[in-house]
């Protein structure tokens, strides 16, 4: 399995949407919901391949996965992955600044 690092931008999206399903659905849910994100995140360590290359609209080597109703923005580098971003499905990667 390759380590991963997940910047400050993903933690602040992690962080807004445990908030935020705490919120909606209570804390059972959202620590559920996180669960799922990390698990998620350590399969993409597993197989970074998996995720959907994005290479062609957000950047060199920048790959997507979906996780419940967010999307993992991430790009495998040599040792690790990088998460750069977790957004909402309906959100758009661009005004984010995945790179």
């Amino acid at each position: 399995m390759l380590g991963k690092f997940i910047t400050e931008r993903a933690k602040v999206h992690t962080s807004e949407i445990r908030r935020f399903t705490k919120s909606q659905w209570g804390m059972v849910q959202s620590a559920k919901y996180m669960q799922e994100i990390s698990n998620k995140i350590d399969m993409l360590a597993q197989r970074p391949q998996i995720g959907i290359d994005r290479s062609g609209d957000l950047g060199n080597g920048i790959r997507s996965s979906f996780v419940g109703s967010h999307t993992i923005y991430y790009r495998h580098c040599s040792d690790k992955i990088i998460v750069h971003a977790v957004l909402h499905q309906s959100m758009t990667p661009q005004p984010h600044r995945i790179e």
